[in-house]
């Protein structure tokens, strides 16, 4: 796990009230404090509580991840908008259950927040709306890359995920894409997702469909590259 660094902390913090405009005193009214407590964060003598780093991510538009590591903050630019006209997508990939140790159909929300200069995207739990993940969005008009990790001083380990979605045929339609990520040996994989602005029901034919096909086989045995096909061509709306 990445050790925590208090100095590069403060200096984060320091950039990104600045971008804002802010002085040390308008942060400070923020969390009830005065400048100087402000400035000893900002110094790494004294690091905030997860309330104060709320409130200031609140105040900065950012998001905590931001905060925590730099080389998840996103490059500002005119891409960072969110293309998909929704606040919530579904997200849809076979997975891995620690708890049950079995794979099965997994299903998750992404919460796209749009930032001053980027798009912040949270992978929330469908039933319980924990959040697991934080990142950030970038597209063009062929292509979303959503970018994600659970970057905290107390994680027990580092999870990064990325989802690329195929929005060139459409985004109102059920969106193909790919999934990556690490298990929890470090392994790290990629399969074939649904992407969807509905809440639709996770059946066995969208299950069948996520299948390496025999094609990819081919391929794969063949260059030793999987170039995943994530182009839509159907969708399974009801």
């Amino acid at each position: 796990m990445t050790e925590f660094n208090r100095q590069e902390f403060g200096e984060r913090l320091k950039k990104f009230r600045k971008d804002k405009g802010l002085s040390q005193e308008n942060l400070a009214r923020i969390i009830n404090k005065d400048a100087t407590t402000i400035g000893r964060f900002e110094s790494g003598r004294l690091v905030p509580d997860v309330e104060q780093i709320t409130l200031i991510c609140n105040e900065l538009e950012i998001n905590e991840s931001d905060l925590f590591n730099s080389s998840n903050r996103p490059i500002s630019n005119k891409e960072s908008t969110n293309p998909f006209g929704t606040n919530t997508l579904y997200a849809y990939y076979y997975g891995y259950f620690p708890t049950s140790k079995k794979y099965g159909k997994c299903k998750f929300k992404l919460n796209i927040i749009q930032k001053t200069n980027y798009c912040s995207v949270e992978m929330v739990d469908y039933k319980t709306n924990r959040v697991y993940l934080t990142g950030y969005l970038e597209a063009d008009s062929f292509m979303a890359f959503i970018k994600l990790n659970n970057y905290k001083p107390t994680s027990q380990r580092l999870e990064c995920t990325q989802i690329d979605i195929n929005i060139a045929n459409g985004i109102d339609r059920v969106m193909r894409g790919a999934w990556f990520c690490t298990n929890g040996k470090y392994e790290p994989s990629c399969r074939k997702c649904f992407i969807s602005k509905k809440d639709l029901e996770f059946t066995d034919e969208m299950l069948a469909d996520l299948k390496i096909t025999g094609n990819e086989l081919e391929q794969i045995h063949d260059i030793n590259i999987w170039y995943i096909n994530v182009e839509n061509k159907e969708d399974f709306e009801e």
